[in-house]
């Protein structure tokens, strides 16, 4: 699931992060902070991306910079404060957002309040983007001259085995529609090879839910093809 040969361990969450901070973005941008409704669902869509971004942060600092930093000392410095500051920024977004609900902020104040969550949203967005491809284009390289493919698989099985399914199936909702179709087809299905059989089928109904209608029938006959051998 990433343009190289090589095992990666984070090209795929990087995609889904790519797609809901986009989502994130256009959202804050276009609601109207005057109306307590669109700021309620704007809070649950920011509170379920925060706890992916945290997941993520911790699967990173739990399971893949240690190793790496066993390695190369000094080479995860940098990842692991950009994490914390990152993680600081997000908290303070959802302190903002609360506050726009109070009751005593009026509409008109909401919408100051809505502009300035909404150039926070920039700043995460921005900071996260950088992030990531500093980790792709840094970290990723070392582990590629450190570690065999082999030993980068043993660490994806402890990241995947430390998700649990409901904030997996969270992930699959901004994965899958972000991914290729090769990079879909590669990751469902390792799932349906080796996941429990009805966690596979709320995969695929969020695969259902998200693709498009061409997009999902595609992948349901290479999955059965893959499945037959």
């Amino acid at each position: 699931m990433n343009p190289s040969p090589r095992v990666s361990l984070i090209t795929t969450p990087h995609k889904g992060i790519r797609n809901f901070l986009a989502q994130l973005s256009f959202q804050a941008g276009s609601i109207d902070y005057a109306d307590r409704e669109a700021v309620r669902e704007l809070k649950q869509t920011f509170e379920e991306i925060a706890l992916l971004l945290e997941e993520h942060a911790a699967s990173e600092n739990n399971f893949i910079l240690p190793p790496l930093e066993a390695r190369v000392p000094g080479s995860t410095i940098h990842d692991e404060a950009d994490h914390e500051d990152l993680h600081q920024l997000q908290d303070k977004l959802l302190a903002q957002l609360s506050h726009i609900l109070d009751a005593d902020v009026t509409g008109q104040e909401a919408r100051r309040l809505g502009y300035e969550f909404y150039q926070g949203v920039s700043r995460l967005h921005a900071g996260h983007l950088e992030h990531m491809l500093e980790e792709e284009t840094g970290t990723q390289v070392l582990m590629w001259q450190h570690f065999t493919d082999e030993e980068m698989m043993q660490i994806h099985g402890q990241v995947i085995r430390s998700i649990a399914p409901p904030v997996m199936l969270s992930w699959m909702k901004y994965i899958l529609p972000a991914q290729a179709p090769h990079e879909r087809l590669q990751l469902l299905s390792g799932l349906q090879a080796n996941a429990p059989e009805p966690f596979f089928q709320q995969v695929m109904e969020v695969a259902k839910e998200k693709l498009g209608t061409k997009a999902f029938g595609q992948l349901e006959k290479e999955l059965k093809a893959v499945a037959a051998g």
